[in-house]
């Protein structure tokens, strides 16, 4: 696998020469292999910008690029993609955050009664279900060292809103907890230690939908 940079580098750096070869280089299982999905960034802030992932045939190809027609993009601050790659922030959201940004890297499943993949990128089977969405779920940790921390979905194409649909708000120290296994998220959720804003449908579904994916995925591979 390719060495991850010690420092942080420019994103563009990163995403369009660093990160197709890291891919490439990963000991990635075959049934990853045979995804193909596009997949977008949108980075605010200077040396930021918008690009365009492609996985096909085994290979990355990661482009300057509108991201306007993908149906996941995630959308950050130049500071919190740097913070959750280089500095740890955001817990285990910033860690869920980080896989797509390291080939290799294995999300937690989600799982049925659970909240799945809180803050990752979604399963790949999923898409094609997401595109029919449209909307913005961002995810905000507080209190951290370094201030607060926040990255945001856009699902479904078109262009991004100024706001957010939904907003889902934690504790750093709970986002801790629930990277060391000690705080569950759903439980963290149904207790009032995630605080929800805007329309919660929006989240249900894209829920709904990972878990259905994950669901088949396991029955396939059974």
């Amino acid at each position: 696998m390719a060495e991850f940079p010690a420092s942080p580098v420019p994103p563009t750096s990163f995403f369009e020469e660093w990160l197709p070869q890291a891919f490439a280089a990963a000991d990635l299982p075959e049934a990853a292999r045979r995804v193909e999905t596009r997949l977008g960034v949108q980075l605010a802030g200077e040396g930021g910008g918008q690009w365009v992932f492609e996985v096909k045939g085994g290979a990355m190809a990661v482009q300057s690029a509108s991201r306007d027609e993908t149906a996941f993009t995630v959308v950050q601050s130049v500071d919190d993609w740097r913070g959750c790659l280089w500095e740890g922030r955001g817990g285990a959201i910033g860690k869920q955050a980080a896989t797509l940004f390291r080939p290799g890297s294995e999300p937690a499943a989600a799982r049925p009664g659970q909240m799945g993949q809180m803050g990752g990128p979604p399963n790949p089977a999923a898409l094609e279900q997401l595109q029919k969405l449209d909307g913005v779920i961002k995810m905000v940790v507080t209190g951290g060292e370094g201030g607060d921390w926040a990255v945001a979905f856009k699902l479904g194409p078109g262009p991004i809103p100024p706001e957010p649909t939904a907003t889902l708000s934690l504790t750093a120290e709970d986002a801790d907890a629930m990277g060391r296994g000690e705080l569950d998220p759903m439980q963290a959720f149904m207790s009032g230690r995630i605080v929800v804003t805007g329309d919660m449908t929006i989240v249900m579904q894209m829920q709904a939908i990972q878990m259905q994916a994950a669901a088949a995925e396991s029955s396939g591979n059974a």
